[in-house]
């Protein structure tokens, strides 16, 4: 059995596509999965948005990152709950991890230096997260934000993007999963067996 998170899932996807992409450079990406700072930063704000109350998001800090939020998103703070789940597709367990769970919609908030919806509705992110969690509907909370001195970013814009589920989602991410096992029984066999932390 292999298990992957719904990140290294889409970064196969992208990896696929990107006819200028090395082998070798994401292969030593899933095997070491070092971030940047730009995605410790992000995982610092969420930890921010996870805890902060309505009203109290002006500045913040978290994990030796500040923030700076000149942004209204009391729409992006419900209750948060961050929920774990997984599924498996043939010989892949799928695992992700959620900041919100509201009936049948599911939440993901998410930080950029530049808002391009096209890049998130064309990913699988959204798709594995409606399947793993038989979902119907997905909501994207995306903060823009600018570093303007070391480890301190401006967070200047706030945007929502929705999709929904549609009839060929399960087989599609059954294909892509499928795809990504046969890619890592060839490249990867190490990821037999292997144990990942749940987080997306």
């Amino acid at each position: 059995m292999m298990l992957f998170r719904v990140s290294e899932v889409e970064s196969f996807r992208q990896f696929r596509e990107d006819d200028e992409a090395e082998l070798s450079v994401f292969l030593d990406w899933l095997r070491n999965d070092n971030p940047s700072q730009a995605m410790r930063a992000g995982t610092a704000f969420h930890d921010v948005l996870e805890h902060v109350q309505p009203g109290e998001l002006a500045s913040a800090e978290a994990q030796g990152f500040k923030f700076i939020i000149e942004v209204d998103v009391e729409l992006a703070l419900p209750a948060i709950r961050e929920v774990r789940a997984s599924r498996q597709y043939g010989g892949v367990t799928v695992t992700g991890k959620l900041d919100v769970l509201d009936g049948l919609r599911v939440e993901d908030h998410k930080t950029t230096g530049r808002f391009d919806p096209d890049r998130y509705l064309s990913g699988y992110q959204w798709r594995l997260y409606l399947s793993i969690f038989r979902a119907q509907f997905f909501r994207w909370n995306v903060f823009e934000m600018r570093e303007v001195e070391p480890m301190t970013y401006l967070v200047h814009k706030f945007h929502t993007l929705e999709q929904c589920r549609y009839p060929e989602l399960e087989r599609d991410c059954e294909r892509l999963v499928a795809e990504l096992e046969a890619f890592a029984r060839i490249h990867m066999p190490e990821r037999e067996h292997h144990v990942l932390d749940a987080a997306a």
